[in-house]
């Protein structure tokens, strides 16, 4: 390369990189990602403007908006008998009232956060709107919490409302007066209130009507009356500068408005509509019922195309609440017949939510599979009869629970059993030795003729054994057992956990429900002097919840608004057990230490509130959720082959 001529080709080489750099753009970064609401700017009629009586009301943003979820967020107070229309053009939303205004009356559009930025969805939080028909602007307001009673989930989007008419039938009666829904965290306020006294509720308004019209509406009522007032308190705002540091301090005067902490428990009455819900063949053997609800009678069955059946010619098994019900034909010519017709005469629910007596008639068909093709050799080994067996099967596990029954079944129902053809053995040594003091029994003869109970008190570790003898089991088809055997190994103590919460604050009859992941019952366990045992539990992740047990029947109980009941009253532990095994954990429980909102833990929590479209779902580390005990401070392990395992007592009665 000449060196005179080197300059010119280093220019030469910088000249076509900057020639390709500008032939091939980058795409823009678009900027920062917008994560402001929108502003509200003007309105027409202005806010709190008095002597309204436009029906058209336009509302000014600085930007393009939407509004998600008109029906269900956005509410009208009064209540509004005609359901306002409400539309977006642009920065503009218009909504449209169809009713006849009112008189001197206040009136409030309460759009919670559906009015939404068209970029990024960044909504407007608590955003309301209020303007007055008459000379005056009503401008006290109520707020708080409405939760499901059992599982204080917050209830979102139900209607609270007022009534200035004291009556008890006002709430069943007339329409709520001035109105609000909840947001997604379950809370409310209602705005532009004259002073007076009210009652207020809370309802799940499935048609529509703002007033308790249905046993099947969710509904919450707060027992004494409320009296909206005002105070003024001195505030300090703080003013930053360009540097984000602290530039004045203003203090000035606030309108701070009471109650602002009512508790709603919202409930649904022991109602639910009765009606047959399925029905069917199951095979030649079993007729199937469902109904829709859980009964303390049971329908009663005729054959009407087999006036010979016998009286008893079915054997009926079902669930505790007679709400799914098999019959099991007995007699041959039934169960060789193609078709059944009964006539079924039960309880439904009628037009006025009344039982009444109501009469079907079902048909029951079998469409038999065509028999195969029989070949030489099988006609041959048919020439000895084969034998059917009445098949047994274990319903428990091979690893037995110190706390539980073993169960076995049969395929079919049982007429009769004999108890000294069942035996129980446990290995010692390394010899099989006989336990004479178990206990055979039905695990509940009146639901289920299937399933036997063998009780013991179990050796935690042992090993043991139980035989059923041949012809010990007989069904009602009067098939036999052949011998049965089925080996299992009771789990070791040391493989369990311990949890005793005591408990403060409790005054009366209560119990502990221990829970899930899913928020599910594991275990209920009473509480006794301040003390609630949960024992021989497997490693797991767990929660807690009280139930106030006003009735002392172990249960649940809901209200009833007619006869003035709230339900029985729930509180969370606040936080999550990890219990391990061979560990014993007491745990000191304040039931009124936390606030009811805060008590129920983020990870088994069903309605949280709604995300916003540019957050980000924050990446699951190992100990996330976990609210440690400090006196036991190992880390949670995952590859623990117990997590999760835990058996439901409950399906054992216990």
């Amino acid at each position: 390369m000449n060196r005179k001529h080197f300059p010119y080709y280093i220019v030469a080489v910088v000249m076509a990189c900057l020639l390709y750099a500008c032939a091939n753009p980058g795409n823009p970064s678009g900027g920062p990602v917008d994560k402001s609401a929108p502003i509200f700017v003007n309105s027409s009629p202005r806010p709190n403007e008095l002597n309204v009586d436009a029906h058209r009301i336009n509302l000014y943003f600085d930007e393009v908006v939407n509004v998600k979820d008109p029906t269900t967020k956005v509410i009208v107070s009064p209540a509004q008998v005609e359901r306002p229309k409400i539309s977006t053009s642009g920065r503009r939303v218009t909504v449209e009232l169809f009713d006849t205004l009112k008189e001197n009356t206040t009136y409030t559009i309460d759009f919670s956060n559906a009015i939404r930025d068209n970029n990024e969805d960044n909504p407007i939080e608590n955003f309301a709107f209020a303007f007055s028909t008459g000379d005056r602007l009503d401008t006290l307001r109520v707020s708080g919490y409405v939760f499901d009673a059992y599982t204080l989930e917050p209830q979102q989007n139900v209607i609270v409302g007022l009534h200035s008419n004291l009556s008890d039938t006002a709430f069943t009666k007339l329409r709520l007066e001035r109105v609000a829904r909840t947001n997604d965290r379950g809370q409310f306020t209602v705005r532009n209130i004259a002073p007076g006294k009210y009652h207020i509720f809370a309802l799940n308004d499935l048609d529509g009507d703002y007033k308790f019209s249905s046993p099947l509406e969710n509904l919450a009522f707060l027992d004494s009356i409320v009296v909206p007032e005002v105070s003024m308190k001195e505030v300090t705002d703080t003013i930053y500068n360009e540097k984000n540091e602290v530039d004045t301090l203003i203090n000035r005067q606030r309108a701070q408005y009471y109650p602002n902490d009512i508790l709603l428990s919202m409930f649904a009455e022991d109602f639910k509509q009765q009606y047959l819900a399925d029905n069917k063949r199951q095979d030649s053997t079993r007729i199937y019922l469902r109904f829709a609800a859980p009964s303390d009678t049971l329908p009663t069955l005729t054959l009407l195309n087999k006036p010979d059946a016998p009286a008893d010619w079915y054997t009926l098994e079902r669930t505790k609440t007679n709400d799914t019900l098999t019959y099991w034909i007995r007699p041959p010519h039934l169960i060789s017949s193609d078709t059944l017709l009964v006539a079924l005469n039960y309880l439904r629910t009628d037009s006025l939510n009344q039982l009444s007596p109501q009469n079907d008639t079902l048909r029951f068909t079998f469409q038999r599979p065509k028999p195969k093709k029989r070949k030489k050799d099988d006609e041959e080994a048919d020439s000895v009869p084969a034998i059917n067996f009445l098949s047994l099967g274990a319903v428990t596990s091979s690893t037995q629970e110190v706390y539980a029954p073993v169960l076995f079944a049969s395929t079919t129902p049982l007429d009769k059993f004999d108890k000294s053809a069942i035996h129980l053995q446990q290995m010692a040594d390394t010899l099989w030795v006989d336990v004479p003091d178990c206990t055979v029994a039905w695990r509940d003869s009146t639901m289920d003729r299937r399933t036997i109970s063998v009780r013991h008190s179990w050796t935690p570790g042992g090993s043991y054994r139980l035989m059923v003898d041949s012809l010990a089991m007989t069904d009602i088809y009067g098939v036999f057992n052949k011998p049965w055997t089925s080996e299992f190994k009771v789990r070791a103590i040391e493989e369990y956990g311990n949890l005793i919460f005591n408990i403060a604050g409790i005054d009366g009859k209560a119990f502990v429900e221990l829970l899930n992941a899913s928020d599910e019952v594991v275990l209920r366990a009473p509480v006794r002097n301040g003390k609630a045992e949960l024992i021989n539990l497997l490693p797991s992740k767990y929660y807690a919840r009280l139930v106030m047990d006003a009735n002392g029947n172990g249960k649940f109980d809901t209200g009833n608004y007619a006869e003035g009941l709230q339900p029985e009253e729930c509180f969370y532990y606040p936080g999550m057990i990890n219990l391990k095994k061979n560990w014993d954990i007491e745990q000191t429980w304040d039931i009124f230490a936390t606030p009811v909102d805060k008590q129920k833990p983020e990870a088994i929590k069903k309605n949280k509130p709604e995300k916003k479209k540019w957050e980000e779902t924050p990446k699951p580390t190992e100990n996330e959720g976990e609210e440690e005990l400090d006196e036991f401070g190992n880390p949670y392990d995952p590859n623990n082959p117990y997590y999760g395992n835990q058996n439901n007592r409950n399906n054992f009665g216990f």
